[in-house]
């Protein structure tokens, strides 16, 4: 199969030229205070301190209204959302995180599914991604949670399927480099091959329900172990129980903490119910702002409550009856919003984690993930508390305010 590239020019040009204006502009490093956007046939012409640029007379202009301006969300570990699972109804799912800011997102696949269900998963994935739609530029690839992880962990713990160079490469046939991140539990019987076949397309491999030990997890990262999956969930230590007790091995998590190549995935519910505030603060503060990639891990039901989701027992997360904690009901609007009160972080910083940084683990920082020059239009217009006010997908906006 040909490797995928991202085609940014499918809908080629003759946008009409426009311009944001009266913005806070949200860099990587600072906030850029009454600023203006030019957008040019879906990509940034500009952008900067008001007057910095001459603004065309005669196009339409929007006014900010000293709100934050700043690049769209990229949610790379996404199951559901507005009532739709990614696969059954792909273009639903997108639109659905879209008005949540949510530009670029990778429908994300389970590992409960049988053999069968992935494949016609990933295939209805593909043809979304090839079919002309408002929203399926939205849509940047698939993650695939497995099938090859470690059954010991994880909120189904049902038996999973041992390494199947047969069903691993029907999949790369099926979708070969449009796979952007495979979780897998490097300690598997098989995995070596796994990863060969997955290096050739260039795929990130994620670390996840797992137990490796951390010299197993580090053997991968010239195999394109790039991600920590959802720190401090379905993670363990090796070996179990310590070897001293009273004592803790260093396990999935502290290996991904220790390696500067390795992101950090986090899920950042409101009452700290999957990461807990502190360690949330923790997991930012050894891994620094560009190593931490907030992600909702949302199933279907995800923004299908337009108020605040966070009261309640449990929140914005959810739970199943005989099994326990499962997912998000996170959009990345409200993931944002609380990994900035759990961890003090700036909204610069907060952008960078919930955009650039998922962009540069996809190898897309060159046109998404921040605002400059030359990259796509995909923006959100948002509070100080990350309230979406508007959202532009490569320069359209997708409302009428």
């Amino acid at each position: 199969m040909k490797p995928f590239e991202y085609r940014w020019s499918d809908e080629p040009a003759q946008r009409n030229v426009h311009a944001i204006v009266n913005a806070r502009i949200v860099t990587p490093d600072a906030v850029v205070g009454d600023g203006a956007v030019l957008i040019r046939d879906g990509r940034i012409a500009a952008c900067g301190p008001g007057g910095s640029f001459p603004i065309p007379d005669g196009i339409p202009v929007y006014d900010a209204e000293d709100r934050y301006v700043g690049p769209g969300f990229i949610d790379i570990h996404c199951h559901g959302g507005g009532g739709h699972w990614s696969w059954d109804d792909p273009h639903a799912f997108a639109a659905a995180h879209l008005k949540h800011g949510t530009t670029g997102i990778l429908p994300t696949l389970v590992y409960n599914q049988s053999r069968e269900e992935m494949l016609a998963g990933v295939r209805a994935i593909v043809r979304a991604m090839e079919e002309k739609s408002p929203y399926g530029s939205a849509i940047l690839g698939i993650h695939l949670e497995g099938p090859f992880i470690n059954p010991k962990y994880g909120a189904i713990t049902s038996p999973i399927r041992p390494v199947d160079a047969d069903e691993y490469n029907e999949l790369l046939a099926a979708a070969g480099s449009r796979i952007k991140v495979w979780t897998f539990a490097p300690e598997l019987d098989g995995q070596r091959q796994f990863a060969e076949a997955a290096s050739r397309y260039g795929i990130a491999l994620s670390v996840g329900h797992s137990e490796a030990d951390a010299e197993t997890i580090f053997s991968y990262v010239g195999k394109g172990l790039r991600i920590g999956c959802h720190c401090t969930n379905a993670s363990g230590v090796t070996p179990s129980p310590s070897r001293y007790g009273g004592t803790r091995e260093v396990g999935v998590d502290e290996a991904v903490l220790v390696h500067d190549d390795i992101y950090a995935e986090v899920i950042p519910d409101a009452k700290g119910i999957h990461v807990r505030p502190l360690m949330c603060k923790l997991i930012h503060k050894a891994k620094g702002t560009d190593r931490v990639i907030v992600i909702t891990d949302a199933m279907d039901e995800a923004g299908l409550d337009d108020g605040e989701a966070g009261g309640g027992e449990y929140g914005d997360v959810r739970f199943i009856e005989g099994v326990g904690l499962s997912g998000s009901k996170l959009t990345m609007d409200r993931a944002v919003r609380n990994m900035m009160r759990h961890t003090g972080c700036t909204i610069p910083e907060a952008f960078v984690m919930a955009s650039l940084n998922p962009a540069r683990v996809l190898k897309a920082d060159a046109v998404m993930g921040s605002v400059e020059k030359g990259k796509l239009a995909n923006l959100v217009v948002a509070t100080e508390t990350i309230g979406i006010r508007r959202v532009m997908l490569r320069g359209e906006w997708l409302d009428a305010e």
